[in-house]
This record gives structure tokens, C-alpha cells and sequence, in this order.
């Protein structure tokens, strides 16, 4: 055998027992550290124009007038006492209709649905914000952000990813794109922001794909 062939053999043979010999870290999903996103509200203690969406209560992802595509990794509902907002009791949680009946038998309040999402937000071409974007994801970063939604935002989020998996029960909300944005709801003389998803005709990439069933098996 040529010198040079038998040198890039003994290279190839090097590179091969390095990599079998390098220790991995074993990695489940819950490993993972996944930063809250919040809605900015009018009596929100987080830095933030009204109606934005935040992330890590210091990263600015949209404004409240701006919409992106998102990828949704997964949605977990559940149910929680319906504590009012000012009483320091803290609620109780169901994860099963019978756990979400024992509350309702024994709570003066009742239960309301609710549900957390984790959302992938695909990093713009222009943002000041490129700290916010780091999952590196096939030739994409992107900002990875779980978000707790009831009442008006579990129903403009949630309800929609549940009726798009009723009428679609072979196909994944993960493998589609969704529109995510902040909306203003009005009732009376309140108003407030709310999340909101509706769906594209787009899909993400094999390798976003395959990284959000990495992440949820």
C-alpha cells in the first residue's frame, strides 16, 4: 500500500477509537432547561412593551404588532384550582379527569383547564436578540421557550392544536408550522394580550423534526 494511502488509513483508524472512546452524556428530555416566555401586560413587572412576547423575562422575541412561525414541541394540559388572583392559597393540580374531580368535589373554587407549550421560534434574519436564539438545529438556531396558557390563551393556543390533531389524527401539530402572535382581547372596559397559534402550510425541516422527537420521546 502507498505511503499516503496508509497514512490516511491510520488517521481514519485514530479518528475512529478517539470517537469511540470520548465519554457521552447521557441526556434525557428533562435535562433540559427551558426558559418561560410571558406576555407583557400593562401591570407586568417585566421590562417589555405591552403586548410583546419576553422570554426569560429579558429577551424581547415580538412585538405586539408582529407575528413568526413557530414550531410547537409539545402541549401538556392539565387542570388547576380556580384560586382568584389574590389569594395566597396555592392552587392544587390535576394531570387525570378522576385527580380534576377530586379537586372539584372539595374546592369551594372548581378547576380550570390549562396547558403548558414549548415552543420553537426560528431565528430572524435581523434581531438584536441573537442571545435568545441558541439551540442550534440543523443550519438554524432558534429560541426554545415553554408558555403556560388558560382561559382566553389556552383556547386561542391549545384548543386549536386539539382540534387540528382531532381532524388530522395521522399527522403531528410538530410537523406543521404555526403562527404565533400576541393579541389584544377587550371585554368591557378591560383588555389584556393573549397568545394565539393558527396553522400554515408549511413544515419545518427533517432536522428540526427529528430534534423535536428527540426531545419528546
Amino acid at each position: 500500500m502507498p505511503k499516503q494511502e496508509l497514512a490516511k488509513t491510520k488517521k481514519a483508524e485514530i479518528k475512529k477509537a478517539e470517537t469511540q472512546d470520548t465519554p457521552k452524556l447521557v441526556i434525557s428530555p428533562s435535562d433540559i432547561d427551558i426558559p418561560r416566555l410571558n406576555l407583557v401586560q400593562k401591570t407586568s413587572d417585566i421590562n417589555g412593551p405591552v403586548g410583546s412576547v419576553v422570554l426569560d423575562k429579558k429577551h424581547v422575541l415580538l412585538e405586539a404588532d408582529e407575528s413568526t412561525e413557530v414550531i410547537v414541541v409539545s402541549a401538556l394540559k392539565r387542570w388547576r384550582e380556580n384560586i382568584p388572583f389574590d389569594n395566597d392559597e396555592v392552587p392544587r393540580i390535576a394531570g387525570t379527569e378522576e385527580e380534576r374531580a377530586n379537586i372539584d368535589a372539595s374546592s369551594e373554587w372548581g378547576t380550570i383547564e390549562f396547558a403548558d407549550l414549548v415552543l420553537m421560534f426560528p431565528q430572524p434574519d435581523e434581531t438584536e436578540n441573537e442571545e435568545a436564539y441558541n439551540v442550534p438545529v440543523g443550519d438554524g438556531m432558534f429560541a426554545l421557550g415553554k408558555l403556560n396558557t388558560a382561559k382566553d390563551a389556552y383556547r386561542m393556543t391549545y384548543k386549536r392544536l386539539a382540534t387540528f390533531s382531532m381532524f388530522n389524527p395521522d399527522a403531528s401539530v410538530s410537523h406543521r408550522m404555526w403562527n404565533f402572535k400576541s393579541e389584544l382581547i377587550t371585554k368591557g372596559k378591560y383588555s389584556w394580550f393573549a397568545p394565539s397559534l393558527s396553522i400554515t402550510k408549511n413544515e419545518p425541516s427533517d432536522e428540526v423534526k427529528n430534534f423535536v422527537n428527540r426531545l419528546t420521546s
